[in-house]
Formats: C-alpha cells, structure tokens, sequence
C-alpha cells in the first residue's frame, strides 16, 4: 500500500527531493521551483520495526516540573517506544490535556496511563515506599556516569525522575534519590535537552537490563 512518494525536482538548478505524503497523483510540482517533480521512490506504509522485545525492567518516569509542552510531548512518544507504560508529570509540568501536546506526542498518550502530582516530591516518597529504585537524571556532584550503571545494580521497579530544564531536579528528590546518574558531555555545552537526556537515559537502562 502505497503512503505517498518521494518526488525530485526535474530542474537541474533545482533538485529538491523532498516526501509528498499521502498523494496517489503521479504529477506535482517542485513547491520550490514550480517545475515538474518526478516520483523517486514510493513510501510504503505497512513497514514495521522488526527490533521488537519485551524489558524486565518496569521503569515509571516521574517529569519533575518540567516547562515545555513540546518536551513533555517528545519524553510521551520515547516511553511509548520503550513500552512504558505509565507515566507522572508533577508541579508545573504540562498535562496531556494541553492542546499543543499531540503535535510531539503523535497520539502517543493513548497507549499509556498519566497521573498528575501537584507535589512530585510526595510521589517519589510514596514509590520508594513501595519498593522502586529511585533513579534521577541530574548533573551534580554526587552523580556517576551513566556507563557505570549496569545490571548489578538495577533493581526490576525503577523510578526514573527528570527535572526542569533550567533548575533541574527538586534537591530534596535527588537527597533521597537511590542513584544520581549523568550523562557525560563532550562539547561546551553543560547538558542535553531534557526530552534527548531523557531518551539516552531510557535507552541505556533498558538495555544493559536485557544483557
């Protein structure tokens, strides 16, 4: 089943190559140039992900007052892709109910359960009350790199907490926090983007949890 095209400009000053989604017409024109643009390649829309496993791990992110619609949004579609099921948003963090949420999320909220916590402190309280590891995502000194973080030391209940993108994790949620990691940086910069921290994060603990 065909789900649109990839198209080239047929002006040799032109060139573009861009997708043309959801088109079954075998003419259009270069939005560029407004020469003729010719069908490069089909898209087929029945490909699927083949690299498809299940993780021992049950990991519940807990989005620590983070600011921005769009990085919640980006952090909702990542857990949906790692098969997470749940997810908290707390304090100023916004909520699935936000009208510009699904244009990062892409629908995915519709596969996982969401609870707001006006106090995302109290939330980590009760968790660790039931058994799960603690596990914030935080530049500070009392930190290890997340390579060191493998199998030993990771229990199967994790609580993966990520913070503001400005101030970071509540401090008294990294105090009683069971591990601080980070995520070491090469360039001058001294973090990544909330939602991509996020994503490394996620990546790393499901995998080494699978080895």
């Amino acid at each position: 089943m065909v789900a649109g095209f990839f198209r080239e400009c047929t002006n040799p000053d032109c060139g573009f190559r861009y997708p043309d989604l959801n088109s079954n017409c075998e003419l259009a024109y270069c939005p560029k140039c407004g020469e003729v643009a010719t069908v490069a390649s089909r898209i087929n829309s029945n490909q699927k992900n083949l690299y498809v496993s299940e993780s021992r791990l049950e990991i519940i992110p807990l989005l620590d007052n983070i600011r921005s619609v769009y990085n919640v949004g980006s952090i909702i579609r990542t857990c949906e892709g790692f098969g997470i099921r749940e997810i908290i948003l707390s304090g100023i963090t916004p909520t699935p109910v936000h009208p510009r949420m699904d244009k990062t999320g892409l629908g995915s909220i519709q596969n996982i359960k969401w609870v707001f916590a006006n106090n995302g402190l109290q939330k980590v309280i009760e968790l660790k009350a039931k058994g799960f590891q603690v596990i914030s995502l935080e530049s500070s000194q009392t930190a290890i790199p997340i390579g060191q973080v493998n199998k030993t030391i990771l229990q199967k209940h994790l609580c993966l907490v990520v913070g503001n993108e400005k101030h970071g994790i509540d401090p008294e949620i990294q105090k009683i926090s069971d591990l601080v990691i980070a995520i070491p940086m090469s360039g001058e910069k001294e973090s990544f983007n909330v939602s991509v921290a996020f994503g490394i994060a996620a990546y790393h603990l499901v995998m080494v949890a699978r080895v």
